[in-house]
């Protein structure tokens, strides 16, 4: 995991805590932070750390935070800040924060709010994904490839997006049943190889060489 961390810190205590759960952690000015020059796909939460507290710490964190959305900023982000009364960190949840995490707190609620809040995914995704010779437009539906085109139903579209997502990587298939049908689905568990099924087929269809194969007791993998 790889985090963005806006705003300065007054220790590296978060820094340090970050690196030790071995979540990797850039450093920027929040001031000087530019959304669109940011690389897409790189992180998966952002951290906007306030500084010591003072009058209207606030709403001056709200407008920071507003201005970074309104720049672009689609990360899902936690704002960390000294302690604020509820009504400040309603101003914080509503400028555009996924949660708000105020003084004093542990270093480990910190950690588990940040594996949280980057669960969600960014707020703006790419429409189109490509690995090897496939292209995925998700806006249409349309998976592109070397022998032609072909419109994906609504779970096939969302398996082969997850695999696009994570070429060459062994997907559980406890994930994907929990990513496409949702936590507690009562769908059979079978449903997972009649639709990688499916999209096996759709593969063939568009003339693409990738695979999508099984690893044996743990998930799934697609080979481009």
């Amino acid at each position: 995991m790889r985090v963005l961390l806006l705003g300065p810190t007054e220790n590296e205590k978060i820094p340090q805590a970050l690196r030790r759960e071995h979540i990797l952690c850039d450093r920027i000015d929040a001031a000087a932070c530019d959304p669109g020059a940011l690389p897409a796909g790189v992180y998966d939460a952002c951290l906007l750390v306030a500084c010591a507290a003072d009058k209207g710490a606030g709403a001056q964190l709200a407008q920071q935070l507003t201005q970074l959305r309104e720049k672009g900023l689609s990360l899902p982000l936690l704002a960390v800040c000294p302690h604020l009364p509820a009504r400040d960190r309603i101003l914080v949840l509503d400028a555009g924060a996924d949660d708000v995490l105020s003084a004093p707190f542990l270093m480990g609620e910190l950690l588990a709010r940040v594996r949280a809040v980057s669960r969600r995914g960014p707020l703006l995704q790419p429409s189109l994904l490509a690995a090897g010779d496939l292209t995925l437009d998700r806006s249409t539906c349309m998976l592109h490839s070397q022998g032609g085109e072909i419109r994906l139903s609504g779970k096939e579209l969302q398996l082969l997006e997850l695999f696009l997502l994570h070429p060459g990587k062994v997907l559980p298939r406890a994930m994907l049943q929990q990513k496409v049908w949702g936590l507690g689905s009562t769908s059979a568990y079978n449903n997972i190889e009649v639709y990688l099924s499916l999209v096996r087929r759709r593969l063939r269809a568009v003339g693409s060489s990738a695979q999508i194969h099984a690893e044996r007791g743990v998930g799934y993998y697609l080979d481009v």
